[in-house]
């Protein structure tokens, strides 16, 4: 990048997040191509990008350029790209990074923007010498209809790491995304931030899926509390077992967090968690009942409670809770196991762990 405003910058990946991302770099006056999507990039192409904020008048954003993948680009857009920002799922990266290391310059660095823990390795091994950084966010948004894009959170920002990039490299990008709107902090191990981001995203997420209850009905009910609250303190032990610490992330304070989940009695967790649980998960959907319902591809569960199973069996950490709930979901999503199995009993999931 040759200041702090890029000739352009290319989201790769089009869903709520993405296009978020797209629209505060867009308003701020930041040069925009979205790729990924055709129903979003016929939308955008045709009417902007339509940004919606609590509070505030709906912004329609033009001369965004948006493609469904990089061969509608014209070689002269492909060079004008001077920073990549993949937002989406941990599964897609391989073939995501891939397909973008095809066509963009080896110098032009690569933002990698997920939930879960891994893919900034799956990148590294696909990127090549390209500056590569790790990123996460904790902001809400959703995507009401192809071309519209929902900010859904007062708070929180993005977390920004080097995985393999200069300093110099990071503090651009880090400055770039400041100055359109999107609180950004810097830190130097990308595995706390991606570890203490798994926290957050791992709390309510799974075992409301599975048993098809809200987050706060969950935490609610002592049995599955306990279940939720086990699975926590797995992931604070595989992080201790690899040496990393819970750091803050935007708007969220998770070693406080973390210090309550791993000292606090269960009966005042048990009153405590279904608030938090409002508070965290407000405006956010259930990503792992999202999937569930939808049952495409793989799940994002394997990089959640999935990374902490593989974490503990790699270490010698016991994970029986982690290894209970990355089982069944799993199951469910392939079907072996009905959707609504445990809807009617939802303690029977725990049948296993006694």
């Amino acid at each position: 990048m040759a200041n702090d405003l890029p000739g352009r910058v290319a989201i790769v990946g089009t869903g709520a997040l993405g296009s978020l991302v797209a629209a505060r770099l867009a308003n701020a006056g930041v040069g925009v191509t979205l790729v990924g999507g055709a129903a979003q990039a016929r939308a955008v192409g045709a009417g902007g990008l339509r940004f919606q904020q609590p509070w505030r008048r709906e912004l329609v954003l033009r001369g965004l350029r948006a493609a469904a993948g990089w061969g509608e680009l014209a070689e002269d857009e492909v060079a004008a790209i001077e920073l990549a920002v993949l937002v989406g799922r941990v599964h897609d990266t391989q073939a995501a990074v891939a397909s973008l290391a095809a066509v963009l310059a080896p110098q032009v660095p690569l933002v990698v923007l997920q939930n879960g823990v891994g893919g900034a390795e799956i990148a590294r091994a696909q990127a090549g010498p390209r500056p590569l950084l790790a990123a996460v966010a904790t902001l809400a948004a959703s995507q009401p209809r192809p071309g519209v894009v929902r900010c859904l959170s007062y708070r929180g920002g993005v977390g920004l790491a080097p995985v393999q990039a200069a300093e110099e490299a990071v503090s651009r990008v880090a400055r770039l995304f400041s100055s359109s709107g999107l609180p950004t902090q810097v830190y130097a191990d990308y595995r706390a931030m991606v570890w203490s981001s798994l926290l957050l995203h791992m709390l309510g997420n799974a075992v409301p899926a599975i048993v098809n209850r809200p987050p706060a009905q969950v935490f609610r009910d002592l049995a599955l509390c306990r279940l939720e609250l086990a699975a926590f303190r797995e992931a604070l032990a595989v992080m201790r077992a690899l040496g990393i610490a819970p750091v803050g992330l935007p708007g969220y304070p998770v070693p406080a967090l973390a210090m309550a989940m791993a000292r606090l009695p269960v009966p005042i967790l048990h009153r405590l968690l279904p608030r938090l649980a409002g508070h965290w998960r407000a405006g956010r959907q259930v990503s792992l009942r999202g999937e569930l319902e939808r049952r495409r591809g793989p799940s994002e569960v394997e990089y959640l409670n999935g990374a902490v199973v593989r974490g503990g069996r790699e270490l010698g950490v016991p994970v029986p809770a982690n290894a209970l709930i990355h089982r069944t979901l799993t199951a469910m999503m392939q079907g072996t196991i009905p959707r609504q199995a445990y809807a009617g009993n939802p303690h029977g999931l725990l049948a296993p762990l006694r």
